[in-house]
C-alpha cells in the first residue's frame, strides 16, 4: 500500500509536467560553489547538483545531516553494523567515496580511518547552523582530493551579518511505545557587528536521544543512544575593502551508549566518547577580477569507548587532520576563466594497535582548472589535479566537461572524471593488529591505491513552472579495498573491480501558487568483478514529497522508498524486501519573530527488523516532533 501510494505519487508529478507552463520558480537556489570553487549557475554546473535550502532544512525538523539528505537525488543510505547506525552513499559508492565539507573545509574521514562501522563524521555541524546544502555527484578529485571519487556534500553556514540577529530553537521528540526513542534537541544563533570591519557569531547546541530496544532481541538496542553539546565561535574582519580575515573554533562533545552482548551472549553496555575540536584561519581578497584565498585548519576527533560487565573495550584513537591551502581565480580575456591552488594535509592516527602507537601520511596537491565559454552556448571545463603521496607516490587526476545550453529552457551535460584514493594508515601498516573476542583484523603493506573512472550524460529541462533533470552515469573502480579471510583473521586486500552504472530523474513543479511537487528516482546497478551484485546498495531508490505554503502555514508530506537490496547476514547473502518511510509535518508563522511547528516521522511506524532480520541499522518508531523556534 505504501509502495503504490509513494509511486502514485511521483508518477502524478511526472504527469503533470506534460501539463503545466508558465511563469518562472524562483524558489529554488541558482547560485552553488562547490562544483567549480567558484559562484556558478546550478545549470551552467559541471556535474549533477542538489541543494537543500535553509527553507528544506526547516522542514526536516532538523537531525543531523543523513537525515537531512537522504531523500536527495543519487543519496541512498546503508548500515554500518553498529548501534543502528547510519552512513550515506553517492551513487553507490562507499562512504569513504564521498567527501564531506564545511565551508569547503575538508571532515576528518573517520568511517575510514577510525574504523568501518562508524559515522562520526555526519555530527560536526548543528542543523540550525546551516544555510544550505550542496550535493555534487560524481567525481571531484581535481577540486577537492582524494576522498571525492564519488561526489562532494558541502555544508554551507549562516554567515554573520552586519545587524544584530539571532534565533532559538526548542524540539521534543515523542517516540510511539515504550522501547525509547525520545529525545529533545536545543539550537541557538547570535551573530552581529563590533563594528563596520568586524562581525561576531556564537552557536550552540544540546540535544538528546534515548536508544531503541530491539523487539527481535531483547535487552539489546536497536539503535543507539545518544546526547552531544557543541559551541562554535566565528570572527569575521575586514581590514580593507575586499580583504576579509575569518577566524572560526569549533569544539563538541558527544556521548553514544548501545546494549548488546559478546559472541558468548554476554550481555553489556558500550559506551562511546566522542570529541571533535576544529579551528580555522582563513582570508579571501580581490584584487581586480583576481580572487585570492589562503587558509589553515585543523580537524581533531577522539574516541574512547568503555564497556561494562567485565568486557574488554576497544582502544582509544585520535584522528587529527591539517590543511593547509590557498588558490587563485582568475578571468583570460572574455571566454575563460582559470581557478588554480595547492593543499597540503597531514593525517595522523594514534592508536595502540599501531606499532609505534601513532603514524601520519603527508599529501601535496596541485590543481588547474579552465571554464572556456567556446560559445555564448556551449561552457567547456577542462582541470586536472597533481597529487603526492608519501607513501604512493604521484597521481594524476583529469577531469572533462561540456554544458551546452541548447535554448534557454535545455542543457545538455557530458563529463569525464578520474580520481584515486590511497590506503589509510590502518589498512597500509604492516604492523596494524587489531583483536577484540575471536576477530582478528590486520593491516597490509601491499595495498595500491583505489581508482574510479566516471563518466556521465545528463539533461536539465526548466520550463515556467517546473524543473526536470535526467543523468545517465556509468562508474568504473579498480582496487576496491575490502577485509578478506575468515572473520577469526581477516586482512584488508584489493578486490579486483567494480562497475557501478544506473540512472536519475528528477523534478520540481509549482502546481498553483505557494503548492509546490517534487520527486527523483535512481536505478542502480552495482556489480563486483565476477558479476555478482554487491551487497548494501538498493538498486531503486525513490524519493517524492508534496509542499503547501499558504497564509504563513507550510505542509509538508514526503516519503523514501529503497528496494530491490542484498545485505550479508550471518555469512548468507540475504535479499531484504523494500520499504517506505512516511513523514508529514506542518508550520506556522505565529509572527515574523515565532514560529511552531509540528512533525510526524515514519507515520506507518516501520521498523526493519520486523521486516527482516538482516537489516543492519534501524528506523525509529512513529516520532511526533514539536518545535518552537524565535528569531530577532
Amino acid at each position: 500500500m505504501n509502495k503504490a501510494l509513494l509511486t502514485s505519487l511521483t508518477f502524478s508529478l511526472f504527469s503533470s509536467l506534460m501539463t503545466h507552463s508558465v511563469q518562472a520558480n524562483d524558489e529554488l537556489d541558482d547560485i552553488i560553489v562547490t562544483a567549480t570553487r567558484s559562484e556558478t549557475d546550478v545549470q551552467d554546473a559541471p556535474g549533477s547538483v542538489t541543494v537543500i535550502n535553509r527553507q528544506q532544512i526547516e522542514q526536516k525538523g532538523g537531525g543531523n545531516l543523513v537525515d537531512l539528505i537522504r531523500d536527495a537525488t543519487g543519496v541512498s543510505i546503508r548500515g554500518v553494523g553498529t548501534g543502528g547506525r547510519k552512513a550515506i552513499t553517492v551513487r553507490g559508492l562507499e562512504s569513504r567515496h564521498t567527501l564531506i565539507l564545511v565551508d569547503g573545509k575538508r571532515i576528518p574521514s573517520s568511517n575510514d580511518s577510525i574504523g568501518p562501522n562508524t559515522d562520526y563524521q555526519y555530527d560536526w555541524i548543528p542543523a540550525d547552523n546551516i544555510e544550505r546544502i550542496e550535493v555534487v555527484r560524481g567525481p571531484m578529485s581535481v577540486l577537492y582530493g582524494a576522498d571525492a571519487l564519488g561526489g562532494v556534500i558541502n555544508i554551507i553556514t549562516r554567515k554573520p551579518g552586519k545587524k544584530t540577529a539571532g534565533s532559538i530553537k526548542a524540539q521534543s521528540l515523542l517516540a510511539q511505545g515504550s522501547a525509547g526513542g525520545e529525545g529533545h534537541d536545543i539550537e541557538f544563533n547570535l551573530s552581529g557587528s563590533a563594528n563596520d570591519q568586524l562581525q561576531l557569531s556564537l552557536s550552540g547546541q544540546q540535544s538528546r536521544r534515548s536508544s531503541l530496544q530491539s523487539k527481535l532481541n531483547p535487552g539489546q538496542s536497536a539503535t543507539e543512544g545518544r546526547k552531544k553539546q557543541q559551541l562554535s565561535l566565528g570572527l569575521n574582519w575586514q581590514p580593507a575593502e575586499k580583504q576579509d580575515i575569518k577566524l572560526e573554533v569549533s569544539q563538541g562533545q558527544e556521548d553514544r551508549w548501545y546494549d548488546t552482548q559478546t559472541r558468548r551472549q554476554k550481555p553489556y553496555q558500550s559506551q562511546y566518547d566522542i570529541e571533535r575540536d576544529h579551528i580555522s584561519l582563513g582570508w579571501k581578497g580581490s584584487i581586480g577580477k583576481t580572487s585570492n584565498r589562503l587558509r589553515i585548519y585543523q580537524s581533531k576527533i577522539d574516541i574512547h569507548n568503555k564497556a561494562t560487565n567485565g568486557v574488554k573495550p576497544t582502544s582509544p584513537q585520535q584522528l587529527k587532520d591539517t590543511v593547509m591551502e590557498g588558490g587563485i581565480a582568475f578571468p583570460v580575456g572574455q571566454k575563460q576563466f582559470i581557478t588554480t591552488g595547492f593543499e597540503r594535509r597531514i593525517e595522523k592516527l594514534k592508536n595502540q594497535n599501531l606499532a609505534k602507537g601513532s603514524d601520519e601520511v603527508t599529501l601535496n596537491s596541485l590543481y588547474l582548472q579552465d571554464e572556456i565559454d567556446l560559445t555564448d552556448t556551449l561552457l567547456f571545463t577542462l582541470g586536472a589535479r597533481l597529487d603526492d603521496h608519501d607513501v604512493f607516490g604521484n597521481e594524476t587526476s583529469p577531469r572533462a566537461s561540456i554544458v551546452w545550453n541548447t535554448t534557454e529552457r535545455l542543457s545538455l551535460k557530458a563529463s569525464y572524471g578520474h580520481g584515486f584514493r590511497a590506503p589509510n594508515i590502518k589498512q597500509v601498516s604492516a604492523d596494524y593488529v587489531f583483536s577484540i573476542g575471536t576477530i582478528k583484523i590486520t593491516g597490509n603493506p601491499e595495498l595500491q591505491p583505489e581508482t574510479n573512472n566516471a563518466y556521465e550524460l545528463g539533461a536539465s529541462y526548466s520550463a515556467d513552472k517546473f524543473t526536470l533533470n535526467g543523468a545517465l552515469f556509468n562508474n568504473e573502480v579498480k582496487n576496491l579495498i575490502d577485509l578478506t579471510g575468515p572473520i577469526t583473521n581477516r586482512t584488508y586486500e584489493n578486490i579486483d573491480k567494480a562497475r557501478l552504472r544506473g540512472a536519475e530523474i528528477s523534478s520540481k513543479i509549482n502546481l498553483r501558487k505557494g503548492l509546490d511537487l517534487n520527486a527523483n528516482y535512481q536505478y542502480l546497478d552495482a556489480k563486483d568483478g565476477n558479476g555478482d551484485r554487491l551487497k548494501n546498495r538498493p538498486r531503486h531508490t525513490l524519493s517524492s514529497g508534496i509542499s503547501w505554503n499558504k497564509n504563513n502555514w507550510i505542509w509538508s508530506l514526503d516519503a523514501q522508498y529503497l528496494s530491490g537490496q542484498i545485505i550479508e547476514h550471518n555469512r548468507v547473502s540475504t535479499h531484504v524486501p523494500g520499504y517506505a518511510i512516511w513523514n508529514a509535518g506542518v508550520r506556522k508563522a505565529i509572527n515574523k519573530h515565532l514560529d511552531l511547528a509540528m512533525r510526524i516521522n515514519n507515520l506507518s511506524d516501520v521498523r526493519l527488523e520486523e521486516k527482516s532480520p538482516a537489516f543492519l541499522y534501524e528506523e525509529y518508531p512513529r516520532t511526533l516532533s514539536l518545535e518552537l523556534s524565535g528569531k530577532f
